[in-house]
């Protein structure tokens, strides 16, 4: 338990035991499930915690409140943030729940609650005595119930997965007791695999909250902002609009060594422009990952052999996922081994044009082992996609 802002407490886990976000995003790092306690002459409890953590959680609850919470807000219903609700409930059984109403028949599916349910929608308050708290609708960031809640005395804005990153809350909750910068990498990571296929839906509740002063942003994963909130905001802003970052993103896999033997000079190439380069491998780094970086700079160059008269299979995986995030305008090269069909890399040029991506020509793909002539090819890919990134 910590205090956040006067009569605002922290009442969130961190959580190191979960391997796979959402069974699907790698979690190295951990995750935060932020949960707050706000005080006014009555006490409103908003989030609870994923389910596995609900001793501790209670615990601090207890702390706080000694379970006198008059209303619980779900902004999100969400198991993460939802799934001790019946466990709080047990103590506090007079609580008045207040939800989106999208929320309140979720409430249902999930939990069978029914009762003490409070629906409320854009622009309605809540008073606390001596505080008061509005609600404001943001569905589809990223389930349709979404709503963020917003205390008028202290200026936080509890934004629910918005303004969200992975990684536990180990090093300090605010961005004022630790160095934010570690959180930069996870933030990105984060919004690429959960809230990209979203962003018009981010951008309208980044334009709903023009205007609102906003001193702390108090989200449900990640860093607590008191210091420099516009900070978060500003990256969302960049994220929101598919950041594109001067630099390259090089992923490659190889079934026998021949596309392998290219990756280093297409490297060198792109060094010589001096941008950013990293380099993933299709069959050792997860597809968090691959979007991560993809989503982070505007330059992709990607390298496979066929498979099955087609892209590599782990490739044609993520070209799946790039798509069904919506990434758009990214400049891309194509390097692979082949022994009779060359159809690999046209498929995958011809579904990333779809979105708008600059496909630079030529196609690099050769029979075999690559020549040298091949390899001096594949480093100047390597500049002419770098250089592109900084035009």
């Amino acid at each position: 338990m910590q205090e956040v802002a006067s009569d605002i407490y922290y009442v969130g886990v961190n959580d190191h035991l979960t391997e796979l976000f959402e069974g699907l995003w790698p979690i190295p790092e951990g995750v935060s499930y932020n949960s707050y306690v706000v005080k006014g002459e009555k006490t409103a409890l908003i989030e609870t915690v994923k389910v596995p953590f609900v001793d501790e959680f209670l615990k601090k609850v207890e702390e706080v409140t000694s379970f006198n919470i008059d209303y619980i807000i779900m902004n999100h219903i969400e198991p993460d943030h939802s799934s001790s609700l019946l466990r709080l409930l047990e103590k506090v059984p007079n609580a008045i729940i207040l939800c989106s109403k999208k929320a309140e028949g979720m409430l249902n599916t999930l939990y069978r609650i029914t009762e003490n349910i409070r629906v409320v929608g854009e622009g309605d308050t809540l008073d606390l005595g001596g505080r008061t708290l509005t609600f404001f609708m943001d569905p589809l960031v990223h389930w349709p119930e979404t709503m963020i809640t917003y205390d008028n005395q202290e200026k936080v804005l509890f934004s629910c997965d918005a303004f969200g990153s992975y990684k536990a809350l180990d090093f300090g909750l605010f961005d004022d007791s630790c160095d934010p910068d570690i959180f930069f990498e996870e933030t990105i990571r984060y919004f690429s695999n959960i809230v990209a296929k979203y962003v018009k839906y981010v951008k309208k509740a980044m334009e709903k909250l023009e205007g609102l002063d906003i001193k702390i942003i108090a989200p449900a994963h990640g860093l607590i902002w008191r210091k420099d909130p516009q900070r978060i905001i500003d990256l969302y802003i960049r994220l929101s609009d598919r950041m594109a970052l001067p630099g390259v993103t090089v992923i490659w896999g190889s079934m026998y060594g021949n596309t392998a033997k290219v990756v280093n000079h297409v490297v060198d190439g792109i060094k010589e422009e001096g941008v950013p380069v990293t380099v993933l491998n299709f069959s050792k780094d997860h597809l968090s990952y691959l979007i991560k970086e993809t989503w982070k700079y505007k330059g992709v160059i990607l390298g496979f052999p066929v498979y099955d008269g087609g892209p590599f299979l782990n490739a044609s995986y993520y070209l799946h996922l790039i798509k069904r995030k919506d990434l758009r305008e990214r400049v891309v090269g194509f390097f692979g081994s082949s022994m009779w069909s060359g159809r690999a890399l046209k498929q995958a040029a011809d579904q990333v044009q779809e979105l708008d991506w600059e496909v630079v020509e030529p196609l690099l793909e050769f029979k075999g082992s690559p020549s040298d002539e091949i390899l001096e090819q594949a480093k100047e890919l390597g500049r002419t996609v770098a250089r592109k990134t900084k035009e």
